[in-house]
């Protein structure tokens, strides 16, 4: 996003710019990324309101075989199946400006308008990177764990859950950005067995330093502070332990002093908690039971195939006896497979002189860009990679099954006069703020496929 405020000589051209331009870059940035989003069509809920209602088949229409001349038609079984709901999430990018940066950029000084313009620039980068990591997540909000305490005060966080962990900090970490602390259990985030709990700024804390950073092992040390400055420390009444779990502020609502469940997880679905078969197969910290608000172990078409790989890695025998299973076994017809950056180098490496089975070339993307891809038997998969896929994750995928559900496009919350920019009551800046009712949900999780234990080295 490279635009640039060359001339705001009134607070109609900076209200018109957060209309015209960083909204629809915004739209852009999260939902039409050739990656993967370009893919995903977006509906919206009939008649608006908060719940996505969908008819799930439980028994198939059944009318076939052969009958006698002049004989009875054959016996009709019906359709069967259940409605399910799920909730949209109200999802926020909220930015302010103080009143003297307006009136220097309303004025044409340069350094106002850097200062405006990278505002809403680096707040698309900020929802762009948190809208990945939502997308291929768990729904946990989770963003790093600590790994180690020195010094009482600086603490190493570490995020092996993305492939790119030595990028995780300025992605999802960055300074200034607001978190909360607590650990997970099956039932969802306890945080009442922590010190760390502070009635004053509901466990809040701020990432205020960050001393180094290991891009070899994907591990970054900092200094946390809650609202008041007062460091957190191995000791204390603002103590943290190793093996805590940092997630965004918000993800829970306020987490507080007692345990909260993933029913109060106020974040959209990711992939990784959508396609599962309810079991734990390597899957930590997140809600992988419950889906369309039903428990899979007692509905089977909920259940997703789901492959061990057994640290091996993703070749050509593997994913044709992936492939194999999803058609045979589920009858599915996918065509995207998603896996982690680091899979697709090696799956190149492996193809490049040791081509068997599949034709492994340039496709069409939506858009008309071209993407690799894997035509194996019957079936083109297009392979793309997304450094927010968990590691050692990979997912098989019918793209006609997933949908971005809305109740309104993404919009501006504007004030009088239909402006963007709004006047606070309370002091001397402006903001606006960007509302989104979404959800990411998918109307089939039985005919996906997710690889786990898969080998990046």
């Amino acid at each position: 996003m490279a635009t640039t405020i060359s001339d705001v000589t009134n607070s109609t051209n900076l209200d018109g710019l957060l209309k015209k331009v960083y909204l629809p870059t915004m739209q852009r940035t999260a939902y039409d990324d050739t990656s993967f989003t370009e893919l995903i069509r977006t509906e919206t809920i009939p008649g608006g309101g908060n719940h996505i209602v969908h008819f799930a088949s439980t028994q198939r229409a059944e009318g076939v075989g052969g009958i006698a001349e002049g004989g009875n038609w054959v016996t009709n079984v019906p359709i069967k199946g259940k409605q399910m709901t799920e909730n949209v999430k109200y999802m926020n990018a909220y930015i302010a400006l103080t009143g003297p940066v307006i009136d220097a950029a309303n004025e044409g000084r340069k350094s106002a308008i850097n200062v405006v313009t990278d505002t809403v620039r680096t707040n698309i980068r900020a929802y762009k990177n948190n809208f990945d990591r939502m997308l291929m997540g768990n729904q946990s909000g989770y963003c790093g764990r600590v790994s180690a305490i020195s010094s009482g005060t600086s603490i190493t966080v570490t995020n092996s859950s993305f492939p790119q962990a030595p990028f995780f900090a300025d992605m999802f970490m960055p300074i200034g950005a607001i978190f909360e602390c607590g650990t997970f259990d099956s039932a969802g985030l306890d945080s009442s067995g922590h010190n760390d709990v502070n009635a004053a700024d509901d466990n809040d804390f701020y990432v205020s330093s960050r001393t180094s950073q290991d891009l070899d092992n994907g591990s970054s040390v900092m200094v946390l502070t809650d609202s008041a400055g007062t460091v957190y420390n191995a000791a204390g009444t603002l103590d943290v332990a190793v093996g805590d779990f940092f997630f965004r502020k918000g993800a829970y609502g306020d987490a507080g002093t007692s345990a909260v469940t993933w029913a109060n997880n106020r974040e959209i679905n990711g992939v990784n908690n959508l396609i599962s078969d309810g079991s734990s197969n390597s899957e930590t910290g997140g809600n992988y039971t419950t889906v369309w608000g039903l428990n899979r172990t007692s509905f089977w078409y909920l259940q997703s195939y789901m492959k061990d790989f057994a640290s091996a890695r993703l070749d050509e025998v593997n994913l044709t006896a992936m492939m194999m299973d999803l058609k045979y076994s589920k009858q599915a017809e996918p065509n995207l497979l998603v896996c982690t950056p680091k899979m697709e180098n090696m799956y190149f490496n492996e193809q490049k002189d040791n081509r068997r089975f599949n034709n492994l070339g340039p496709m069409d993307f939506v858009g008309g860009y071209r993407r690799m891809g894997i035509q194996l038997g019957g079936y083109q998969l297009i392979l793309t990679s997304l450094g927010s896929c968990p590691s050692g994750t990979l997912f098989v995928l019918d793209t006609n099954d997933f949908a971005f559900v809305e109740n309104r496009p993404m919009h501006w919350r504007l004030g009088d006069g239909g402006n963007a920019l709004v006047q606070s009551h309370t002091g001397d800046n402006q903001f606006a703020t960007m509302v989104h009712y979404v959800n990411f949900i998918c109307y089939n999780p039985y005919m996906q496929g997710k690889g786990f234990s898969v080998a990046e080295s």
